[in-house]
C-alpha cells in the first residue's frame, strides 16, 4: 500500500520523531478512495492496539461487528471532525480494514496519510503536505498543540542512575578491566555493580545502558551503537541456521570461514546481501541480490522487531567515553550520557527503509562448529532522535 506513496514515510518521520508523536502510514490508491475501503496494515494496526484504540485479532467479521472511533483532520491552521470505521469484511479471510470518513475531501490518491492515535481517538495528518509538516513547529498550530501532549519528566531511577555516574565520572580515566571492543560496557557496569548476564531484559532497575567510545579529535562518537540482538525466524527462513548462513554467505579471512558484515535496504554489501521490508507482510528479509534478481535467506517479523525495542529501550543511558590508551590498555572517562525513552516502535521500519537503521551478521568458524556472536540491530548515535524522541544530553564534567 505504501509503495505507490508519493512521499515516501522515512523522509518525515523524523519531524514527528523529535516531537515524540506516534505516527503510522497509510496511502489511499484511486481504488481505495472511491470504494471507501483501505487495508489496516500490520503497523496500523499495532499502533492501534498499543494505543488502546482498537484490538483487530478480537473483532468478529462482518458490518454488524464494525467498530467507530472517532478522528481529526489535522491541516496547518484548523481541526475538522471525522470518524474511523474499523471492520473485517465477510468476505474472504476478515482481512482488517478501515475507512475516514469524508477522506475524499482532505487527501489525493496516493498522498501519505499519517494516523496519530492519542485519547481513544485518531488524529489524522497529510504528510504529503509540506505546509502541514511545518505547522508541527509553531505552537499555536493544531500540529504543535498535539506535539506539547507528549511532553515527559525524568524519572527517580534516572536521576540516581546519573549520580553514580557522575562519581564515576570524577575519577577520570579508568583502565579497561577486559580486553578488547566489550571493554567499554563491561567497565562501566562493573563500576556501577552490575552483574554481566545474557537476560534481554535492562541492564540498571529498568534504564538500558549502552557504553560508546567518541573520537578524542572530533568529540563525536564515530561507531554505530547496538539497540538489540534478534535471531531469524529459522524454521520460516530459506536458510535454517547459523551454520547454514555461514556455509552459504561465508567468506575466508586468516585460515577461517566468517561472516561479518553489515546489511541496510539501500544497497548490498560486498557479500551481495541487503534488508528487504515487506510491510504489508510483516516481514523483514535479508536477501542475495544478483543483478535483477534476489534470493531471500533470513525473515524476521517486524511485529517481533518493534517488540524488541519496546522492551529493550524504555529507558535507555547512552554512555560516552573519551579513550586513551598507555602500554597497549585502555582507559575510559565516562564523561556524557544521552538519555532517552519511549521509542516510538512505529518508526522502526521506516529508519530500516532509510537505512538509518542497520543489521550486523557476526558469524565464524570455531573449530567443527560456529561461533554466533549476534544478529544486531544498530544505529548511528545521531540518528537516536529519529526512533527516541527528545533525548536529553547530560555533561556530567567536574
Amino acid at each position: 500500500m505504501l509503495e505507490a506513496a508519493d512521499t515516501n514515510p522515512s523522509d518525515v518521520v523524523s519531524y514527528f520523531s523529535k516531537k515524540n508523536i506516534p505516527i503510522c502510514f497509510i496511502s489511499p490508491t484511486k481504488t481505495g478512495l472511491n470504494k471507501s475501503i483501505l487495508d489496516a496494515i500490520t503497523p496500523v494496526r499495532d499502533a492501534l492496539y498499543e494505543y488502546k484504540i482498537h484490538d483487530f485479532s478480537r473483532q468478529q467479521q462482518g458490518s454488524e461487528h464494525k467498530v467507530i472511533v472517532n478522528a481529526k483532520f489535522i491541516n496547518e491552521k484548523t481541526i475538522r471532525e471525522t470518524k474511523v470505521s474499523l471492520y473485517r469484511p465477510n468476505t474472504k479471510d476478515g482481512d482488517p480494514r478501515l475507512w475516514i470518513y469524508r477522506l475524499n475531501d482532505y487527501c489525493n490518491e496516493n498522498n501519505l496519510i499519517g494516523l496519530i492515535p492519542d485519547e481513544n481517538e485518531i488524529y489524522i495528518v497529510n504528510a504529503s503536505s509540506k505546509a502541514i509538516l511545518d505547522s508541527i513547529n509553531e505552537e499555536s498550530s493544531p500540529l504543535g498543540r498535539l506535539a506539547s501532549k507528549f511532553h515527559d519528566q525524568r524519572s527517580v531511577v534516572a536521576n540516581e542512575l546519573l549520580s553514580k555516574l557522575s562519581e564515576i565520572e570524577s575519577r577520570g580515566f579508568i583502565e579497561s578491566l577486559r580486553n578488547g571492543t566489550t571493554g567499554i560496557g563491561y567497565t562501566l557496569e562493573e563500576l556501577l555493580g552490575i552483574q554481566e548476564n545474557s537476560s534481554k531484559n535492562p541492564d540498571y532497575k529498568g534504564i538500558e545502558i549502552k557504553s560508546s567510545r567518541k573520537n578524542l579529535s572530533k568529540g563525536k562518537a564515530t561507531n554505530r551503537v547496538n539497540l538489540f540482538s534478534q535471531v531469524p525466524l529459522w524454521k520460516e527462513s530459506p536458510v535454517s541456521s547459523g551454520k547454514a548462513l555461514l556455509e552459504n554467505y561465508g567468506y575466508y579471512r586468516e585460515g577461517r570461514k566468517q561472516l561479518y558484515c553489515t546489511l541496510d535496504s539501500i544497497k548490498p554489501n560486498a557479500q551481495g546481501l541487503m534488508l528487504d521490508s515487506r510491510v504489508e507482510e510483516d516481514l523483514l528479509s535479508a536477501i542475495k541480490k544478483q543483478s535483477n534478481t534476489s534470493t531471500d535467506i533470513v525473515y524476521w517479523k517486524n511485529s517481533l522487531l518493534r517488540e524488541r525495542l519496546l522492551e529493550k529501550h524504555t529507558e535507555t543511558f547512552w554512555v560516552k567515553a573519551d579513550v586513551k590508551k598507555v602500554s597497549g590498555k585502555e582507559f575510559f572517562h565516562y564523561h556524557e550520557v544521552v538519555h532517552t525513552k519511549s521509542p516510538i516502535a512505529s518508526h522502526f521500519i521506516y529508519l530500516i527503509d532509510d537505512g538509518v537503521v542497520t543489521l550486523d551478521f557476526t558469524i565464524s568458524e570455531k573449530g567443527s562448529g560456529v561461533r554466533d556472536h549476534g544478529y544486531l540491530f544498530k544505529i548511528h548515535p545521531k540518528d537516536l532522535d529519529k526512533l527516541m524522541p527528545n533525548p536529553r544530553v547530560y555533561n556530567l564534567l567536574t
